[in-house]
């Protein structure tokens, strides 16, 4: 999603010139131009962005002339600009140029933001994270409302991409206190309109509602247009996925039009038009639900948004099945799938990126602690050297101290360092290997074979109809009930992983073919088995299962063995599912 980020920089800006104009007229005319220039600029980044280049073009042209003040806004804006340019590379480097020159921490802070944000979209979220992270040290010394903004902003948005909603809502509300301390700015509508997005990505729809009318209600007193106008964007999907389509129609069509008008390259228009086709989709009316879902699709690639693409793409898989264009919805749900588990994987570096940020920060501040006990110990060796031997146990006694501090350090470190490396090769919800760990570990065991090794691969059985019918929490049950009852029939040295969705693989070393095919049926057995009433739903369970094994069918490596394991589980499919089918080479 893409949240905010962009009209917050807008606004943050704009704000910060209005209140900078020189209000002496007895300055050079050309500090006065200069200054003329980038309220200008700071107009055309709110209204029309793509002109701010010309702008800044003339700007340069002053540069020699710049005071430190005008230096910095000047590449607040260009960065901004090539932001909403999508030339996240140049951002990065341009801000990178100048943010060790920058002493004012409210333009530091500035800079960071856009720092943090073209990292992001870079996806190298550890250095976003890190650049978050210098902002946020620099809260206690910001002066002014809109920089403080910007910092807590910057927080937000790479937090929401991070789907640390915990934290990111802690900042809202801080940022909702800044708002607070002049109600004439439009702070505090940025932080009630993060509270509604967070509240929504979180799933605590009915807090969202609650605060939506007072948040549409503040932004429109600010001014606030463009995001009061995603409020009711936001307002508009939710009343769609809530099944309210006739209202949701309603409150959403005329909204498309406001967002020609204004920024029409938004994300949420994409989000509003996938919305409305879904709509149009459960009222029955395909032509209407294709043209939307056809526009939502083609501004979600325009734009590369992959968790957009990836929505936009099973709609219009939908769309394509009740109009009975079966091979073009094939395509779609294709596409879908290959999107969707590149959204996985994004999200699992980003998960990854946070933990090693998170554990270099605190080994950060465990080393600062060890130097401070360093120092001291110095300091009272200085103190025994005068005193020569009266004081010596004292000097015995503290040493032994910082040996255990150190001691519980290191320990504390390996630990940390364990689960971090156990936290990277599992998978959150199953507690199975994840794919990364399970593809790593199966090479070895390929590489390092004395005999036979087999792989097989097994996927739930019309698994989204689960998560259509019962929920996605029903879904998540299913597929942790699953993962227990196939561990229970591995050997030890078996390892079993989750590789993506609905798909699970087990690799065997030292195994045959005919063991590997004995635990496909005792695995497939035992999850026809499964009692799903626990669930709080009555449902029956089942899994197809395809086997290949490194022996005389022609198969040398893991990735010839997994690729013939997952042909014999689409055999297992077209025979009607549950069942198990053996690779075997064609003679």
């Amino acid at each position: 999603m893409m949240s905010f980020r962009h009209l917050r920089i807008v606004v943050s800006v704009v704000l910060l010139i209005a209140g900078s104009i020189v209000s002496s007229y007895a300055q050079e005319k050309s500090t006065l131009t200069i200054d003329e220039l980038l309220v200008q600029a700071g107009k055309e980044i709110k209204f029309s962005p793509e002109k701010t280049t010309d702008t800044l073009s003339k700007l340069q042209a002053f540069q020699s002339q710049f005071n430190e003040e005008q230096r910095d806004r000047f590449y607040v804006l260009g960065a901004s600009a090539f932001g909403f340019k999508g030339r996240h590379k140049e951002r990065v480097e341009l801000v990178r140029s100048i943010i060790d020159k920058v002493t004012n921490p409210d333009n530091k802070v500035r800079l960071l933001y856009q720092l943090s944000s073209g990292y992001t979209h870079l996806g190298e979220y550890e250095h976003a994270l890190v650049a978050m992270n210098e902002s946020i040290l620099l809260l206690p010394k910001l002066k002014s409302q809109f920089a403080k903004m910007d910092t807590l902003q910057a927080a937000i948005t790479l937090l929401n991409s991070l789907r640390a909603f915990d934290e990111s809502l802690a900042y809202a509300e801080r940022l909702v206190e800044v708002g607070n301390e002049d109600e004439k700015t439009s702070v505090k509508c940025v932080g009630v309109a993060d509270q509604v997005e967070i509240n929504l990505l979180r799933g605590e729809r009915q807090r969202a509602r609650a605060i939506l009318p007072e948040a549409i209600r503040i932004c429109d007193e600010r001014g606030s247009m463009v995001i009061s106008q995603i409020l009711r964007a936001l307002a508009a999907i939710d009343l769609i996925d809530s099944g309210n389509y006739l209202q949701g129609k309603g409150a959403g069509i005329p909204l498309l039009k406001e967002f020609l008008e204004v920024n029409k390259g938004s994300d949420y228009r994409t989000q509003l038009e996938e919305a409305l086709a879904r709509a149009f989709l459960n009222t029955g009316n395909l032509e209407q639900a294709e043209h939307y879902g056809v526009l939502s699709y083609q501004h979600a690639k325009s734009g590369n948004a992959v968790h957009l693409m990836e929505k936009t793409a099973e709609t219009m898989a939908s769309i394509k099945r009740a109009q009975g264009q079966y091979p073009s919805s094939l395509e779609y749900y294709e596409a879908a799938l290959v999107l969707k588990n590149r959204v996985l994987d994004d999200q699992l570096h980003k998960n990854l990126a946070f933990q090693r940020v998170k554990f270099d920060t605190q080994d950060k501040a465990n080393q600062m602690s060890l130097l401070e006990q360093k120092n001291k110990i110095l300091a009272v060796e200085r103190e025994l050297e005068k005193k020569n031997n009266q004081n010596l146990w004292l000097f015995i006694s503290l040493v032994v101290v910082i040996l255990v501090v150190l001691s519980l350090w290191l320990i504390k470190t390996l630990q940390q360092k364990n689960q971090f490396r156990q936290f990277s090769q599992t998978d959150g919800l199953t507690q199975a290997a994840n794919r990364m760990h399970f593809i790593s570990f199966a090479n070895d065991a390929f590489k390092m074979r004395t005999g036979s090794v087999s792989v097989i691969l097994f996927d739930m059985d019309l698994f989204k109809n689960i998560n259509d019918t019962h929920g996605h929490a029903t879904g998540d049950w299913v597929l942790k009930a699953v993962s227990e009852t196939v561990k229970t029939h591995l050997r030890k040295v078996d390892l079993f992983g989750r590789l993506g969705g609905e798909e699970f693989g087990i690799c065997m070393p030292d195994s045959s073919q005919a063991s590997a095919l004995q635990l496909a049926e005792r695995c497939r057995m035992a999850i026809a088995m499964i009692d799903t009433e626990p669930s709080g739903h009555m449902f029956s369970l089942s899994a197809s299962f395809g086997v290949a094994t490194v022996d005389g069918n022609g198969l040398s490596n893991f990735d010839e063995t997994l690729e013939a394991a997952d042909k014999a589980l689409y055999r297992s499919k077209a025979e009607g599912r549950n069942c198990v089918n053996v690779f075997r080479q064609a003679s």
